[in-house]
């Protein structure tokens, strides 16, 4: 007599190994899927973290001669350089960095690369800065509200409490001269250059710390 006890296959523990065979198929190809999502969101963090990286250091100074050192490595050098007869160091000294007052805007930027790929940009004629500098040095880009702070929030603030200046007699006010028309920012306050008080060109007064005569140029 033949034992089929032992020849003939138990089908429960068949159907069981199958299932547990189909369970670690299914279980075995889950799990490339599973490491799929880490790895796509160790990826994806890395993105973000290195962009918000880039955006913390195009705030920064040292971002502007990143790349273009012709014309920018002159202006980096003086917003570290802590020169007192500057006006940037006073910038500087504030934590005020080149975007807060060189806004960033997306058609200046464009056209500031197109320049700078044609070799275009005018330069002084020693060749150290943008011979476009003082066109920014207006009213209107200097005297925003909120950034001179310490002398008022507007121009007409600023220049009401600069009468004697310098311990100079009252009735002196360089904002309120008779060049007002004539003068712009740019003309007194060298902000990647020396502060030059035109006043005394005429005059001998007090300057304030930090500042020259025209005549020690």
């Amino acid at each position: 007599m033949t034992n089929t006890d032992q020849t003939t296959p138990n089908t429960s523990e068949t159907h069981a190994s199958t299932v547990a065979t189909a369970d670690g198929t299914q279980a075995a190809a889950k799990k490339p899927r599973k490491r799929g999502w880490i790895v796509a969101g160790v990826i994806a963090a890395v993105i973000i973290v290195a962009g918000a990286g880039f955006w913390v250091w195009h705030e920064q100074p040292s971002f502007c001669n990143a790349i273009c050192h012709s014309p920018m490595d002159y202006y980096v050098e003086t917003y570290t350089a802590d020169d007192p007869h500057m006006g940037i160091t006073a910038h500087a000294q504030n934590d005020v960095a080149c975007l807060n007052c060189h806004e960033a805007e997306l058609t200046t930027q464009i056209s500031e690369v197109m320049a700078w790929v044609s070799d275009s940009y005018p330069m002084t004629d020693d060749g150290t800065m943008l011979a476009t500098g003082k066109e920014f040095a207006t009213e209107e880009f200097c005297a925003r509200s909120g950034c001179h702070h310490e002398l008022g929030e507007s121009y007409g603030e600023i220049t009401e409490n600069l009468w004697g200046f310098a311990d100079n007699d009252a009735k002196y006010n360089p904002h309120a001269s008779h060049q007002d028309l004539a003068l712009e920012c740019g003309d007194c306050h060298g902000i990647h250059e020396a502060n030059v008080l035109v006043c005394n060109e005429c005059h001998s007064l007090n300057m304030p710390e930090g500042w020259e005569a025209p005549n020690e140029q």
